[in-house]
């Protein structure tokens, strides 16, 4: 099997639990960026499971760390995305979570948004509210409210990948330019159960250490995440009794087990 090495740590690991996203900066080679600037928005299947793909985005030492710390050893890779291509000027998305988002505790989906150029304020990027994979409702119901308090911007450099929850509130800002902003999106799936493997500084389990309240959120609903990446972070340590569940979004998202990759 490919030899992927975690490289998150504990805290790093709270950190996911508590904000739902990890945003790694400027990891993909420029010519690679360059090379996925020239493809056709939709659907990407032949080039998502090519070699160069799986060496330079899908098995990046970073983006496969992250991958192997959060859903173990044998991760998923994807065999189809989605190139979120945007040209003209628009005026956004609403506020959605995607598809059909987990309920429960554990992590089992990480969705991922690549972006190959420079995405700046008016370049439409994307939206996504810290905290709120915590927060299991309809997406109808979100759809009317425009910017929350605490809401980040992702404005980052080409090459950069952001790591989510798969059940992010998240949107297009709006585009007031001419000028191509593309995001390839794909998903990281788990297929055994957790325990506590990533980076280790010490065998003793440390207590989950919540980050504080989200800014957008009450006294009370930060209690409510506290106690909820409690139970995250115990199940992920194997602290819990694991009990298999099939995500539903796997119905639409297809992905092969690391051992079975060759390159």
């Amino acid at each position: 099997m490919i030899d992927v090495q975690p490289t998150l740590n504990d805290k790093e690991v709270f950190d996911f639990i508590h904000n739902g996203y990890i945003i790694l900066e400027s990891i993909i080679d420029e010519d690679f960026n360059s090379k996925c600037q020239t493809l056709s928005p939709g659907h990407l299947t032949d080039f998502i499971q090519s070699r160069s793909f799986r060496q330079n985005v899908l098995l990046h030492p970073q983006v496969a760390g992250v991958a192997r710390s959060l859903l173990g050893p044998n991760f998923t890779l994807p065999t189809s995305a989605h190139n979120h291509l945007y040209e003209h000027p628009h005026e956004g998305q609403t506020l959605h979570s995607d598809g059909l988002t987990e309920s429960g505790y554990g992590i089992t989906h990480l969705q991922c948004y690549y972006y190959p150029q420079l995405v700046e304020i008016e370049d439409g990027p994307t939206i996504v509210v810290p905290g709120s994979h915590q927060r299991l409702v309809d997406r109808e119901a979100i759809a009317h409210y425009g910017n929350i308090t605490g809401q980040v911007c992702l404005t980052v450099p080409a090459g950069t990948v952001v790591m989510t929850h798969y059940g992010i509130w998240h949107k297009a800002g709006p585009k007031i330019n001419q000028k191509k902003r593309s995001m390839i999106k794909f998903s990281f799936f788990r297929t055994q159960p957790p325990k506590r493997d990533w980076v280790i500084e010490s065998d003793e389990v440390p207590t989950y250490q919540h980050s504080g309240r989200h800014r957008y959120v009450t006294e009370v609903e930060s209690y409510r995440d506290r106690r909820r990446g409690e139970y995250t972070w115990n199940w992920l340590c194997g602290l819990t009794e694991y009990q298999a569940e099939y995500h539903p979004a796997r119905m639409f998202v297809t992905g092969i087990p690391l051992n079975q990759i060759q390159l």
